[in-house]
């Protein structure tokens, strides 16, 4: 095999690759000798049919056949030889089966050009206390609370306070005309909680179940509905029923009721619920060192990447979002996510996200960076999960797929920003994190003056 590289431009390379006549005359005796035995065509007994007649019906058949299995068998070959590594998959062209019998294809390749390496050892990185407050505990505890409390009718007359649960009809109008996707029975509101509208649940206050009257409001130009953006809203409306809500109080009971009674006393539950916000309050703090770290290393490199790798990226992503929709079974427009608007919202992530990988493998390749069996187990594991099969099965069928190795990706990079992190000078507050940033920045303007003068 034969593999030369020509360049298109520093993000792209232009593969080309000729396989011998002797193999290719190989694998096509050996074609035609399978063919020779199986081929049925009339005139001809089985085994019999001359090859110059074989050649005649399967001769394209098998040159496509062929065609496919060398540029199958030979790229990822050609790509090692060559040191190549795609940011996306390749687009080959120009396959033929050349006079003198050799085989020759090419192939465009979507590359991340040569940079400097960025300086990722001490970066200064700023890095709050992960600790939750007993207020910030108390909340939670209260928000669960609230999560369990019954909803009982209220005997007496009494008008609708702040608190209550109001169970409404109501009709608006926009412009003089009824909104009929907007109206609805039944209608649970929570009065204070100002979730329909700031001033919605003031209309409620002081008013009778049985009673119906009519208000305005005005929506703001930024308002979810574009039917109301703006707008000046009339609501007819009536009270059909008023419920007050019953809390449950704080106690062992409480905590025995939660779950499927992993928690015997208040306590435990309280403990629980400070742990999780502990974790969920490190992981923030791991993201955002996470994006410290990203915004300090892609300051420092520049290097230019192909439309097709962003486009394709922003492929990905815009397909992940559905199948997260999909997944929760929410209905979706799905030409709005296909909009250039939507898409244009993503393709500056995308870009973003190709950037960051490409960096951190390489500070990988430099670091010598790998995964551990056990942490290929555990992508394994992570993958089955997702979609519904064994680790074992992933393995055996799935272990070289574009699936497979993303999540790979993501668990090494992951241990590269672990180590860049021990690597770090942490600082005490956010303006000091910016200082190298800033300096950056200088260093780089007095470069400029300096090539100027």
């Amino acid at each position: 095999m034969n593999v030369s590289v020509s360049d298109i431009s520093p993000a792209q390379k232009r593969l080309q690759v000729e396989i011998p006549a002797s193999r290719v005359r190989e694998e096509m005796e050996r074609k035609y000798r399978d063919l020779a035995k199986k081929a049925k065509i009339k005139g001809f007994r089985p085994g019999k049919v001359p090859r110059s007649i074989i050649k005649s019906y399967y001769g394209k058949v098998v040159e496509q056949e062929l065609s496919s299995h060398f540029i199958q068998d030979t790229f990822p070959d050609a790509l090692k030889e060559t040191d190549l590594k795609p940011l996306t998959q390749a687009d080959v062209s120009e396959s033929k089966f050349e006079d003198d019998g050799s085989f020759s294809y090419s192939a465009l390749v979507d590359i991340c050009p040569p940079f400097e390496l960025p300086d990722y050892k001490g970066l200064k990185l700023y890095k709050p206390e992960a600790k939750v407050g007993e207020e910030q505990v108390q909340a939670e505890i209260e928000k669960l609370r609230q999560g369990y409390a019954q909803l009982r009718s209220i005997e007496d007359e009494r008008p609708v306070a702040e608190g209550d649960v109001a169970v409404v009809d109501f009709t608006p109008s926009v412009d003089g005309k009824v909104y009929e996707k907007g109206g609805t029975k039944d209608f649970m509101v929570e009065v204070g909680k100002g979730e329909m509208h700031p001033d919605f649940d003031k209309q409620l206050v002081g008013r009778r179940a049985g009673e119906s009257f009519s208000f305005e409001l005005d929506y703001a130009d930024d308002a979810p509905a574009p039917e109301i953006a703006g707008k000046r809203v009339h609501f007819d409306l009536t009270i059909k029923d008023l419920k007050e809500k019953e809390v449950p109080e704080l106690n062992d009971e409480f905590a025995q009721s939660i779950g499927s009674g992993q928690f015997e006393t208040l306590d435990s539950l309280v403990k629980e619920l400070r742990e999780q916000m502990t974790k969920r309050e490190e992981e923030r703090q791991s993201t955002m060192l996470g994006e410290q770290i990203t915004e300090k290393l892609l300051r420092q490199v520049k290097f230019e990447l192909s439309q097709k790798v962003i486009d394709n990226e922003t492929d990905r992503m815009v397909e992940n979002l559905k199948y997260q929709f999909e997944s929760q079974g929410l209905s979706f427009d799905t030409a709005r996510f296909n909009s250039p608007e939507f898409r244009t919202g993503y393709r500056a992530q995308a870009e973003r996200s190709v950037r960051t990988q490409a960096v951190l493998d390489r500070i990988a390749d430099a670091e010598q960076v790998s995964l551990s069996d056990e942490e290929n187990d555990e992508v394994y594991r992570e993958v089955g999960r997702v979609y519904g099969m064994t680790p074992e099965k992933v393995r055996t069928s799935f272990a070289d797929s574009a699936i497979v190795e993303q999540a790979r990706d993501r668990k090494r990079e992951t241990k590269v920003l672990a180590l860049i992190k021990d690597a770090a000078v942490y600082v005490d507050t956010i303006e000091d994190a910016a200082d190298d940033a800033q300096a950056e920045t200088q260093g780089a303007a007095g470069e400029d003056k300096g090539s100027e003068e």
